[in-house]
C-alpha cells in the first residue's frame, strides 16, 4: 500500500504542478508581458537585481555573520542560487500580486535561469568552499518541465482560444492546486521527523535569510502596493524542485532533505506572516 502511495505521489505532484501552470497560464497574454518589459525596463532590471544578484550576497553575508552548520551552508547557498519557485506564481497572484508584473518577472527568472544557477552556485562554492554544480541541462529541463513549457502551452492556448481559455481557467485551477496540495502533504508529513533534526540556531539563521530576502524585494520594489509584494515574494521564495535536485545530484537526497524540508515549513509560515501585513496595510489598518 506505501508502494502505491509512493508510486501516485511521484507520478501526481508533477503532473498536479504541471497544471496549476497550465491554468495560470491560460490568464496570461503575451502581448502584455512584452510590452510591460518594454514601457517599464528600469524597473524590470532592478526587480532582476534584486532577485538574482541581491539574494544571493544576501545569503553570502548571512552566512558569513551568522555561522550556521556546514549543512546550512550548502542549503542556503543552494536555495539563493535557485530562483522562480512554480507555485509561487499562483500563491504571489491569489495573495495580491500584480498578473501582469508576476508574469513577465517570473518568466524572465525562469530563462534566465539556464545561466544564473550555474553561475551563482560556482560563485557562493568558492566563496564557502564546498564542491557542488549543475549543468544547464539540468537547469532547463527542470524549470522547462515546471514552469516554462505548461505556462507557454496555457498561453498558446489562451491566444488562439481567448474565451475557452476565460471558461475552464478558473475551475481547471482550483482542481488541480487542490490536486497539488494533496500530493504535497503527504510529502511533509511523512518528512516530519526532519523538523526535529534541525537545531534552533539553524532554524534562527533560516528565519533570518528568509526575512532579508522579503525585505530587499519590499525596500526596493516598484512604488504599487501590488507590485512591491509580488518583488518581495520573488525575492523570498525558491525554487524547492531545482534545489532539490542539485542537492540530490550533488550531495544525496538523504542529505538534502534536511534542510529543504524545514526550510520549506520555515518559509510558509514567515511568508504568510508578510502577506497577512500587507493585506492589512492594503485595508488601510495600522
Amino acid at each position: 500500500m506505501r508502494d502505491i502511495l509512493v508510486a501516485v505521489i511521484r507520478i501526481g505532484g508533477p503532473l498536479s504542478l504541471i497544471a496549476v501552470m497550465f491554468a495560470l497560464g491560460l490568464r496570461l497574454t503575451p502581448g502584455q508581458q512584452l510590452a510591460f518589459f518594454k514601457e517599464r525596463p528600469l524597473m524590470m532590471l532592478r526587480s532582476l537585481l534584486v532577485v538574482l544578484v541581491l539574494v544571493p550576497i544576501a545569503a553570502l553575508t548571512v552566512i558569513l555573520l551568522l555561522e550556521p552548520s556546514p549543512a546550512v551552508v550548502v542549503g542556503l547557498a543552494i536555495l539563493a542560487a535557485s530562483p522562480a519557485a512554480p507555485f509561487q506564481l499562483l500563491n504571489i497572484y491569489k495573495k495580491g500580486g500584480s498578473l501582469v508584473y508576476l508574469g513577465t518577472l517570473h518568466l524572465s527568472l525562469a530563462l534566465l535561469a539556464l545561466v544564473t544557477v550555474p553561475a551563482v552556485l560556482y560563485l557562493l562554492s568558492q566563496a564557502l568552499g564546498f564542491q557542488a554544480e549543475v549543468s544547464v541541462v539540468q537547469v532547463a529541463w527542470t524549470v522547462g518541465q515546471t514552469i516554462l513549457l505548461p505556462v507557454g502551452l496555457g498561453i498558446l492556448f489562451r491566444s488562439f482560444f481567448p474565451r475557452p481559455a476565460d471558461k475552464i481557467g478558473p475551475p481547471f485551477g482550483r482542481v488541480a492546486e487542490i490536486a497539488l496540495y494533496l500530493m504535497v502533504l503527504p510529502i511533509l508529513l511523512s518528512n516530519y521527523a526532519l523538523l526535529l533534526m534541525m537545531d534552533l540556531w539553524s532554524y534562527f539563521v533560516m528565519a533570518i535569510f528568509i526575512v532579508v530576502n522579503l525585505a530587499l524585494g519590499h525596500v526596493l520594489g516598484p512604488p504599487d502596493a501590488r507590485e512591491r509584494t509580488t518583488l518581495a515574494m520573488e525575492s523570498g521564495a525558491r525554487n524547492f524542485g531545482l534545489a532539490m535536485t542539485i542537492g540530490a545530484l550533488n550531495f544525496s537526497q538523504e542529505r538534502a532533505l534536511p534542510v529543504l524540508i524545514p526550510y520549506i515549513i520555515l518559509f510558509v509560515v514567515v511568508s504568510t506572516i508578510y502577506l497577512k501585513w500587507r493585506s492589512v496595510q492594503a485595508a488601510g489598518g495600522p
